[in-house]
């Protein structure tokens, strides 16, 4: 069986296209298929790895820079409209906290779940795509020495 989340089923997919386009890179010599296979791996790996870098690192961030700003929006006019007016301070017992500061705190606690929720969504067996990349060129790696020294 097997278990990916978002865009993880990627890495299978580049692999075999790489091993199968190696091995008709290899028709003319046979002799020099696995190194044209392992070299092909290893470009995969890369490819790899810069797709899971932008999948799961660099648009979650922008997703996020979005969702904070419509957010922080959305709690000022809570903050606004008298939301957080009567919310006892827990540092100062006996008080009421300032109503802007509980709108902050609750935006923090938010974001961090979001921001958390965001990062690393596309897997395969449960690691990120990105770190599939080295997979992919550990095993190119392997085949290209494997075949040198079949002979």
């Amino acid at each position: 069986m097997i278990i990916w989340r978002g865009w993880g089923i990627l890495a299978i997919l580049i692999g075999g296209a790489c091993a199968g386009l190696g091995a008709a890179m290899g028709v003319a010599n046979p002799a020099l298929r696995p190194i044209f296979i392992g070299l092909m791996l290893v470009a995969g790996g890369v490819g790899t790895w810069f797709l899971g870098q932008h999948l799961n690192q660099k648009r979650p961030v922008a997703e996020f820079d979005g969702w904070y700003a419509r957010r922080r929006e959305e709690v000022a006019a809570q903050v606004r409209g008298g939301a957080y007016n009567n919310v006892q301070d827990p540092q100062r017992p006996g008080q009421l906290a300032d109503p802007w500061a509980v709108g902050e705190y609750v935006l923090n606690q938010e974001s961090a779940k979001v921001r958390a929720a965001l990062t690393n969504r596309h897997s395969l067996f449960f690691v990120p795509l990105q770190y599939l990349g080295f997979v992919m060129g550990g095993i190119g790696i392997v085949v290209m020495i494997a075949g040198a020294f079949r002979g």
